[in-house]
């Protein structure tokens, strides 16, 4: 793979340092952990008699999907990693940074080559990262500059060549189209359900032009996209929508329920789940037309004078995994974890997995500030949209049975699952 010339990159990403055993929801907990090549070879040469051992015991060889950055795994038998020792690395502290795998080196950041440009973000499932990237009340600025970057951790990464037609998907647009999608989702003239909207009025019309073979359109498109936010065009039909809070609540509710019931999920997770149920009083005698009454009135109460004053919040959540994913095309190849399940989505396909974490995220605040009510903050919120992150998003079955969930309840556009959104 040739050296990046240029990066690109959030201004909050090198001011991201780990806090180690004072964070509140570690790494080292919640998921597989992958192991490199060169990472597992050297544990072979180990002889440090307090963990060769277990070293040789406990990190097994991976006989499926392997890879050079997915050679091997740490056994697991439970949900921590067997070396976490009062909240740090104990091969680590005892053999030092080098012998750490690829995946735990670089996590929270996430590298991608976008041809000669190294694009950088961190990962919003760090509690860490997710206050440095979320609490700014500025937009979300890059910076860029010339020249190789320097980061060891470069190894675990996703591809995306812009002259590459693979996948039938407009690659050599991507610059354009991200361009616009981050600058109507900073918008701020309207607020964010109206941005989310237009997005997924312009992926689903990004769809069409791939399905129709009217790539060479698209730039066309862009333009009048934003030519029409700048004139207010959509504001008729944006205004003319009214909130359907019981398909709703259906729809979000069967999929926080499908992963709380899929796998393993985090106790943080977990208990802004059961702060939601509490602050809705859902019970199993609660019709959900009951329900939908009382998550408009929470909304209304405790959630709204909040996000008037912490938009800044969600708006950085979406732009962060914009940059982050890159939305709505996808890498063509990748090494990475969950990622590599999504190489091969649509525009569409992105974009309603866009729209359905933010959906559940949205939904989960508005539990969660009901039962905090007057108390409802900045750290409540941050745990909510950094534990739903750390769960959601890094599971690779979700957004398939996402998908089967919302073709069940006929939403199949970006457009119907965005106005189904609104509160």
């Amino acid at each position: 793979m040739p050296e990046p010339s240029k990066w690109l990159q959030p201004r909050s990403y090198h001011a991201f340092r780990c806090i180690g055993a004072q964070c509140e929801d570690t790494c080292c907990a919640g998921w597989i952990v992958h192991v490199d090549q060169t990472t597992y070879e050297a544990y072979q040469r180990v002889d440090a008699p307090e963990l060769a051992p277990r070293l040789h015991q406990l990190v097994t060889l991976n006989t499926e999907d392997s890879s050079a950055d997915n050679y091997a795994r740490i056994s697991l038998s439970g949900p921590s990693c067997p070396f976490l020792a009062e909240g740090l690395c104990s091969i680590q502290s005892r053999l030092g940074e080098e012998y750490l795998p690829v995946m735990c080196s670089t996590y929270p950041r996430v590298m991608n080559l976008v041809d000669d440009t190294l694009q950088r973000s961190l990962d919003l499932s760090c509690p860490e990262a997710a206050r440095l990237v979320l609490l700014d009340p500025e937009p979300m600025r890059f910076d860029t500059d010339e020249g190789a970057p320097h980061d060891p951790r470069r190894r675990n990464l996703s591809r995306l060549r812009t002259a590459d037609g693979q996948g039938g998907k407009p690659y050599q647009h991507f610059r354009q189209i991200r361009e616009v999608t981050i600058w109507m989702l900073q918008y701020r003239q309207y607020g964010l359900w109206e941005r989310i909207t237009i997005l997924a009025s312009l992926c689903d019309q990004l769809q069409t032009n791939v399905e129709a073979g009217q790539q060479s359109q698209i730039p066309e498109v862009l333009a009048a996209y934003r030519d029409a936010v700048e004139r207010g065009t959509f504001d008729a039909a944006l205004a003319s929508h009214r909130p359907q809070q019981v398909k709703q609540l259906e729809l979000i509710l069967e999929l926080i329920i499908g992963r709380i019931g899929s796998d393993f999920t985090t106790p943080r997770l977990l208990a802004c789940y059961q702060k939601f149920m509490d602050g809705m009083a859902w019970t199993a005698d609660v019709s959900m037309a009951e329900l939908g009454t009382r998550y408009g009135a929470a909304h209304a109460q405790y959630y709204a004078p909040f996000l008037k004053e912490h938009q800044h919040m969600l708006e950085h959540y979406l732009v962060n995994y914009v940059h982050r994913t890159l939305f709505p095309l996808g890498p063509q190849e990748t090494t990475r974890g969950p990622s590599r399940y999504y190489v091969a989505r649509t525009i569409r396909d992105h974009c309603l997995l866009l729209l359905t974490y933010f959906g559940i995220i949205q939904t989960l605040l508005v539990g969660v500030a009901s039962f905090h009510k007057e108390g409802f903050g900045t750290a409540e919120a941050l745990q909510v949209i950094q534990s739903f992150t750390k769960a959601f998003e890094h599971s690779p079955s979700f957004p398939d049975r996402a998908k089967e969930i919302q073709a069940a309840k006929g939403v199949t556009s970006c457009i119907m699952m965005a106005i189904l959104l609104l509160n």
